[in-house]
């Protein structure tokens, strides 16, 4: 199941599950506190960061590698990517930083292999505004 495209790579890494937060972006100029103890503010953008984890398939050895170059990829330090990611029906592309990427070393029938890869995308931008 490949449901991640980086930099225009789409990637058949494995079983993968997704999770979306969406975060609403506040003016802080507007942010405050009425006379009544009432608060006020102006929400102007909103944000999706994603966590994608990666369970790879064990079986031949291009398999392996495929989960290996994916790994190699996302470490590359660059400061942001290109991402397409599943929104809603569609998909959605933005420029995102990887924030954080790790996976284990598991064992799997007296063999040991690396696994659980989980790596967060956080935007460089809002991608709605209003």
């Amino acid at each position: 199941m490949s449901v991640i495209k980086i930099d225009g790579v789409k990637y058949d890494v494995g079983e993968a599950s997704l999770q979306r937060n969406g975060e609403i972006i506040y003016d802080p100029l507007t942010q405050g506190v009425m006379l009544d103890f009432s608060e006020m503010d102006d929400a102007v953008a909103t944000k999706y960061s994603y966590s994608f984890t990666v369970e790879p398939r064990h079986g031949a050895p291009d398999e392996r590698a495929q989960y290996d170059a994916f790994y190699y990829d996302i470490t590359t330090p660059k400061s942001a990517r290109l991402v397409e990611l599943p929104f809603g029906q569609s998909t959605i592309v933005f420029r995102a930083k990887i924030k954080t990427v790790s996976d284990s070393l598991q064992n799997h029938g007296g063999l040991s292999k690396w696994g659980g890869l989980s790596v967060t995308f956080e935007p460089v931008k809002p991608q709605r505004y209003n």
